[in-house]
Formats: structure tokens, sequence, C-alpha cells
């Protein structure tokens, strides 16, 4: 026979349950939405959830100067969101002692210094931060080892010509690029000046062009980046010497340990300075008459990075053409650099280098 009095106990204990359970649940709603009108900042959702990952960015007092600022990618520096990620535009800038002195290099935020033929120097020079620079150059010829440097960076590639090889590897790379032979509504020429040192440009007609394009952001890896280091905690390597062969293109950077930077001297007029200089070894020969030169850019080799005062030994790796190149102490740790500009300094092992 069925036992109904147990059965029926049974289901009393199941209804007193739920209703405790509702009971319950209605006092934690009623003593939330009392304790957000007395504690909004903890319980109430900020309207956009995003805020609360932002960087406070404070200056050299310590005053909020930026509460939602992100780092750019080219150099790491904070800015304001939608701001970040500006199309590099890479350029060609001569450096040879009758072209001196380069424009808009001293605004450049990222360049790489590398010899073309008689060991003259050339730079790469790279634009990604969307500001005014109103004259750049003078621009020159495009070789193989540049066209790799500014296909990592996916930038648009401005030049006058090339040597043979590099300009076959822009069409075989399908490089995006701007040749002044065949765009001269982009570039000027200054009849003051004697040809070939005589051609410039300006990020206001590279903006015209990409906007022609359509380009917008730009498509490349970031490396990565770090708040610079203290007053007190900054080393004295306060000199880096980098000896081209000829000695007019001997290169100087002085450490200034107040404001945490690298001051450059090699007859150039304007102010260039950067936060990170790096010196990477790379083997070069050359393969013409013209003496122009193969390097081997892709693959490994030793780097010196310099930041914050100090140097630091490690290694180069770039994979292939279009991998980024990036550097690596000798535990296979990436280097973090400072928010800034950064000069990369290509030089053949046999070139000598002074840090003191």
């Amino acid at each position: 026979m069925p036992d109904f009095e147990n059965t029926n106990k049974k289901r009393l204990w199941i209804t007193i349950s739920c209703v405790c359970a509702i009971v319950l649940f209605v006092l934690a709603i009623a003593a939330y939405w009392l304790l957000a009108d007395f504690y909004p900042s903890v319980f109430k959702k900020p309207e956009n959830t995003s805020e609360i990952f932002k960087p406070l960015i404070s200056d050299s007092d310590g005053e909020s100067v930026c509460s939602d600022c992100v780092r750019r990618i080219i150099d790491g520096v904070y800015v304001e969101e939608g701001k970040e990620n500006f199309y590099p535009i890479a350029t060609v800038i001569e450096n040879h002692i009758d072209a001196r002195p380069a424009l808009g290099i001293g605004k450049a935020n990222f360049v790489i210094e590398a010899e073309a033929e008689g060991s003259i120097t050339r730079f790469l020079a790279v634009f990604a931060d969307g500001e005014d620079v109103p004259e750049i150059g003078p621009i020159r010829s495009a070789r193989p080892y540049f066209v790799d440097w500014a296909h990592e960076l996916s930038a648009l590639f401005a030049h006058c010509g090339g040597s043979p090889e590099a300009l076959v590897k822009i069409i075989k790379n399908n490089i995006f690029d701007i040749n002044e032979f065949y765009n001269e509504t982009y570039f000027w020429r200054d009849k003051s000046i004697e040809a070939p040192h005589n051609i410039y440009t300006s990020s206001e007609k590279m903006n015209e062009y990409l906007e022609k394009r359509e380009i917008e952001d730009g498509k490349f890896f970031s490396w990565k980046f770090k708040d610079e280091a203290i007053e007190e905690e900054r080393g004295e390597d306060n000199n880096i010497e980098i000896i081209f062969k000829a000695p007019d293109y001997v290169a100087n950077w002085e450490y200034n340990k107040e404001e945490n930077n690298y001051i450059r001297e090699n007859g150039d007029e304007e102010e260039i300075k950067a936060k990170n200089i790096i010196i990477q070894y790379v083997e070069a020969k050359v393969i013409d008459d013209e003496g122009r030169l193969k390097m081997q850019h892709i693959g490994e080799g030793d780097a010196v990075v310099c930041l914050d005062g100090k140097c630091e030994k490690g290694k180069w790796i770039k994979k292939t053409s279009s991998s980024r190149t990036r550097f690596y102490d000798f535990e296979e740790n990436e280097f973090e650099f400072n928010a800034g500009t950064t000069w990369i300094e290509v030089v053949r092992p046999e070139n000598e280098v002074f840090i003191k």
C-alpha cells in the first residue's frame, strides 16, 4: 500500500525549498540594485566596456594626459584610438654628401641606414604617424634589400627608378610602390639643385596617392614596446660611432641621459633623435661593375640593441623577404623597445663600431 503520509511530507518540503529559493533570489536582486545606487563605480557596467582596459598615460609630472590611448603600431607611442595604424610610407632617401641635407628624415618614425654603392649610405625612412611632412628627400633609386624592408611593413614604397634586380623584385613580389619615373605628379624636382639629387615628395602627395588607391590602415606586425626606464636606471653608454668605409659617412649617436634619446651627428641639418639604435650586422659583397651590393639580409645574424643608455648583444632574424625583421637576446627573448623612433644601422661585419 502506498505511503501517502511520507509522500505528502516530501511534496511539502519541495514546495518550501522552492519558495525559499525564489525569496532569496528576489532579495539578492533587490540588494544589488540598492548597493548599486551607493557604489555605482563598482556595480554599474560602463557604457563602453573597453574603457576599463585603457592605459592611463601620465606626463613627467605624473599628471594624467590620456585615459583612452593605445600604442601606435609603427613605434609604440601612445595615441588616441583610431590614430594607431596609419598606412606606412617607406621612402628611399639619399645621403650623398652633395645631396645633404636630407629633408624630412628627422620626422620619420622608423629609419634603416645601409650602404648602396661606393660605401655611400642611403636611408629607408618610414612615415606612419599621420603628421604633415612638407618635404621628403632627395628621393633616390631602389635596391633589393630596401624593397624587402619596405615589403615587411606592407608599406607604400616611394623611389625613383632602381637597380635591375630591385625593379624585377618589385614586379615579382607585387610590391605596392610609387616610382617617380611614372608618377611625376606625386613628386617634384628642385631646379636649383643639380640632378639626380633634386627629387622630393611630401606626406601630402603620398597620402593623395593612397587615397586614390583607396588604401587606409596598415597591415604589418608590430614589435614589442615598453615604458622607458626612469633616469636613475639608465646607463652611461653615451656615444655610438659607426665607421662606414667612406669617412664622410661615419655616423655618430650621442646619448642624452636626461631626455633618454640618441642624437645623430652626420652632417645633418635637421635635428635627428631616436629612442632606439640597432646595429644589424649583415654580410655583403659587390656584384657588378657599378659597385652594387648583394646583402644577406634574409636569415639571421648578429645585432646590438641600444636603448636607455645601455647596449646589449643579440641577434636578428628575418625568415622570408616579407617577414618582419625581429631582434632577440641570447636567451631567445624578443627585445622590447622604447616608444619612439628607431634607427637601424646596417653594417658589414668588417665595419668597426665603437660604443663608449
